[in-house]
């Protein structure tokens, strides 16, 4: 007798056993469910707004990379470095935006025909140098900007320009000093560019 009821108290739990499991599993599920839902709805409230955000910027710089970016070629310069026994020769080229140089050269109207004509030559011929003049606001300056370009150049020495860095600093303080050349109250030139730099 005792042997016929030992396997019935041992049953009762068995039985017991999965049905607590399974309210435990499926408390679990929901709990998971509702920290999935509870998870979810505000990232997906929220993820409109960033990709919107994302958006706006990559539309601006857009418009901003539809620059009317041209180059216009300054020609070769030679000149002593400030000691006495080294010279450089460089041949420089600027990089303008033209957008900004026809928007302060309105008022005269012959001067945005000029300016029309030689943006569409320069645009075409501006990876070559030497292919375009001198565009026309650059022209009406060029004493002032080729006396920008003998102060800097001459103003150096060799050891400050024969670095990869040394040469990115005098690019800087030529762009400054030739913006300020050109007279104009918001800078057209954006970049200068190097296509030979000989120092002996």
């Amino acid at each position: 007798m005792s042997d016929a009821h030992a396997p019935k108290t041992e049953e009762a739990p068995a039985e017991g056993a999965p049905k607590k499991k399974k309210k435990k599993m499926i408390f679990i599920a929901l709990g998971v469910a509702f920290l999935v839902a509870g998870a979810g709805v505000p990232m997906f409230l929220m993820g409109g707004a960033p990709e919107e955000a994302a958006v706006a910027p990559e539309e601006e710089e857009h418009h901003e990379e539809e620059k009317h970016l041209e180059t216009a070629d300054l020609g070769s310069v030679v000149v002593n470095l400030s000691e006495a026994t080294s010279f450089l020769k460089a041949h420089l080229l600027v990089e303008f935006d033209n957008a900004v140089v026809e928007k302060q050269m309105k008022p005269p109207a012959e001067g945005e025909a000029h300016a029309a004509e030689e943006g569409g030559g320069g645009h075409g011929g501006g990876d070559k140098a030497g292919a375009a003049p001198l565009p026309e606001f650059m022209a009406k300056r060029e004493i002032q900007i080729k006396d920008t370009i003998l102060k800097v150049l001459s103003s150096k020495k060799a050891d400050d320009v024969l670095t990869p860095d040394g040469k990115e600093r005098l690019k800087d303080e030529l762009i400054e000093g030739l913006n300020e050349a050109v007279g104009l109250e918001e800078p057209p030139l954006t970049a200068v560019y190097f296509t030979e730099f000989i120092i002996q």
